[in-house]
């Protein structure tokens, strides 16, 4: 199965990835004080997770995704956005297929079918 955040790293080469975390803090209308009582940390961890995304290990995202009542892979979108991936979740063999197919015309690879 074709992982779309695959090909939006090869589109975005040299691009550093980017984490919506304050975004998906405020679109939850939730403190970081509030945060931290849902992951059991402390305020000012939440806040460095906030400003320092290289802090953000998958466990961590995990655990700050579950208190913001969201999957991790949200964090990769910004609220709002719909997740290709899990779109594609939802397809069936023939519907990957030629999604594929399009997104490899778009991006411009040769080897489209």
């Amino acid at each position: 199965m074709l992982i779309l955040a695959d090909m939006v790293k090869t589109i975005r080469k040299g691009a550093r990835p980017h984490l919506y975390i304050e975004e998906w803090i405020a679109e939850k209308k939730l403190s970081d004080t509030q945060i931290a009582n849902r992951v059991g940390c402390a305020r000012e961890t939440i806040y460095r997770w906030r400003k320092d995304q290289r802090k953000v290990t998958p466990p961590k995202q995990a655990q700050l995704a579950d208190a913001l009542g969201i999957e991790p892979e949200d964090f990769w979108h910004p609220p709002g956005r719909r997740d290709l991936n899990a779109l594609a979740r939802e397809l069936n063999d023939e519907q990957h297929e030629t999604i594929e197919i399009m997104i490899l015309r778009l991006v411009g690879r040769k080897n489209a079918a």
